[in-house]
């Protein structure tokens, strides 16, 4: 069984990669650059008035004249409550790892553009979105794509395939993988057992969620704001308590967003990328954070009560400037100002031997029990340094992370290579430091000792930046941080779910039987780790995106030409609320 999950693992890592590859990015991004060329840079020109709209008094409250289920500013809530999540903490370390600090360049360049997909496929979520039986709104990519064919077959199969890859991404990155780390931050800060966590979870979820849009938007309204102000604060009180990193920091962030391969050193290691690289995680964590065009967000967005469309489309496009721009930058300018990118934990040690061209290793996890078992690992000489192959066939190659010696009992190329002179028999030692692709160090010493160095990254690497300044308390700031995102993700995400279902099934009740099972599967998510469900809901977002996109695209010309012909209309609001102050 544990083969077979091993081998579903690497199948499903291989179709993540590959749907979330060069195509998938170069169709967000030239959407959005598309788009922003075609509505005359609108979105643009009016970010900041639109900013002003949003936390003005009108956003708060139904207009006569309008229709809809709650407030402008209350739906923009609910749909940021799904996309400010652990994409924000966890999200931007990966990509400054994986992709270097220049991935932080390309998540901005990417919510640049994002900005216009995000007001186009919330502005068409309204404009198409119907009433069901019980007056709720019901909007999203399902009803603008059907509208995109005229309700054709193609438009039918594609707007079902959307709530299909919804649903199931409700569940898994809505739901499982939010609780799992909930539960693992509370478990590894404040020891609380995970099956404590996940039963409170379960219970707060469930009220909340049982009284529909209407309860998940008054809690959104209050969490949302509360929680990125929060953590907005933290954030700037680590990056000027580092303010002697910044120049260092914004070097390496513009420097390897740019250049063919660079390195960039932390306190204990250092990480090499390409510009591809930098694109590739800096593209693809950005559009994890905010969703833009994944057409999440236009489901909430329907919800809004408003009399025009592409007045509220403004409104919510600024959840991509939130979320990436604003939150993803506080992330980012603490991890490059706080000199911890780069660095490493040591995870396992123990000893070695090496027999000809086979080095084999007996180690242990640091830090467990005396009821650890050994693991044997055995490492294969090559030309250029050595490998490891897993049980499931994957193949780890180890360079030399600095000039290093090796000398075995048998002369070989290898041994020529690395040290210029011809091994004698006597030699059998190995040492030095030696680092795989994703920068993770193995050391040798002389006297047989071995360590594991893994590179910090995810939340533990934000939770470091932030001890840089704030100790223990840091620690503490990024967990509950954690914590509160994770949790608005599971709320906002139930909504996006419920109304997918709502497509599919069309009957009042199936979805309050939806509301009671997602509510549960929050608990199993809590105390069970899944690292397949983080595979396979990474696939299915990256599946809604290809016929949300196409949607927005076939009606992008009619949305430019209502766009273009509100312009007037929404100056001369902007300018009456500027002289009503």
């Amino acid at each position: 069984m544990e083969h077979f999950m091993n081998s579903l693992q690497t199948v499903l890592n291989d179709i993540d990669n590959a749907v979330w590859g060069p195509v998938m990015l170069i169709l967000l991004v030239g959407t959005g650059v598309y788009l922003t060329f075609r509505f005359g840079f609108l979105t643009w020109r009016n970010l900041f008035p639109s900013l002003k709209a949003l936390f003005s008094k009108e956003s708060r409250i139904k207009k006569d004249g309008g229709k809809g289920d709650v407030s402008p500013f209350a739906a923009l809530m609910t749909a940021l409550a799904s996309t400010i999540g652990t994409g924000n903490i966890v999200g931007v370390a990966t990509a400054m790892v994986a992709g270097g600090p220049g991935a932080l360049v390309w998540m901005w360049i990417s919510a640049a553009f994002g900005i216009t997909t995000k007001f186009a496929e919330c502005a068409l979520s309204i404009k198409y979105r119907v009433v069901n039986d019980r007056g709720e709104m019901l909007g999203g990519p399902m009803y603008s794509i059907k509208a995109a064919f005229h309700d054709k077959l193609p438009g039918k199969i594609l707007a079902v395939l959307f709530a299909i890859f919804a649903l199931l991404a409700s569940f898994g990155i809505g739901n499982l993988t939010q609780a799992n780390s909930i539960s693992d931050a509370v478990n590894s800060t404040f020891t609380i057992p995970t099956w404590v966590t996940g039963l409170i979870l379960t219970v707060m979820v469930l009220i909340i969620v049982l009284g529909g849009i209407q309860s998940i938007s008054k809690v959104s309204s209050v969490l949302v704001p509360a929680m990125a102000v929060f953590y907005i604060i933290a954030g700037l009180v680590v990056i000027f308590g580092n303010i002697s990193g910044i120049p260092e920091g914004l070097k390496n962030i513009f420097v390897m967003a740019f250049s063919g391969k660079s390195v960039a050193g932390g306190i204990a290691g250092t990480l090499t990328a390409t510009m591809l690289n930098s694109m590739r995680y800096g593209v693809g964590r950005g559009v994890f954070s905010n969703e833009a065009g994944m057409g999440s967000a236009a489901i909430a967005a329907a919800a809004a009560h408003t009399d025009n469309h592409i007045r509220q489309g403004y409104i919510n496009m600024c959840g991509t400037f939130l979320d990436t721009i604003v939150v993803c930058t506080i992330t980012g300018l603490a991890i490059a100002s706080s000199g911890v990118l780069g660095t490493t934990n040591a995870a396992m040690d123990g000893t070695y031997v090496i027999d000809n061209n086979k080095i084999t290793i007996a180690s242990h996890n640091i830090g467990s029990d005396s009821s650890y078992k050994d693991t044997i690992y055995e490492y294969a000489l090559t030309d250029d340094g050595f490998s490891l192959t897993d049980d499931s066939g994957n193949v780890t190659n180890y360079t030399p992370c600095t000039k290093e010696k090796i000398a075995t009992n048998q002369e070989t190329d290898f041994d020529k290579k690395m040290d210029g002179v011809e091994a004698k028999a006597t030699e059998t030692t190995l040492q030095g430091t030696w680092q795989d692709e994703s920068g993770n160090n193995v050391k040798f010493s002389t006297d047989g000792q071995y360590e594991s160095l893994t590179l910090t990254t995810g939340a533990k690497l934000t939770i470091e930046a932030f001890r840089s300044v704030l100790g223990d308390v840091g620690a503490y700031l990024v967990t509950i941080g954690l914590i509160l995102f994770a949790f608005s993700t599971i709320l906002g995400w139930e909504y996006n779910g419920e109304k997918a279902l709502e497509f599919l099934a069309k009957k009042p009740l199936v979805c309050y039987i939806y509301r009671i099972i997602f509510s549960l599967v929050v608990y199993f998510g809590a105390v069970i780790s899944l690292d397949i469900v983080w595979s396979f809901s990474d696939i299915a977002n990256a599946l809604m995106i290809v016929p949300n996109v196409i949607a927005v695209l076939i009606l992008s010309n009619k949305l430019a030409k209502e766009t273009k012909k509100f312009q007037p209309i929404w100056k001369e609001e902007r300018g009456k609320a500027k002289n009503n102050k």
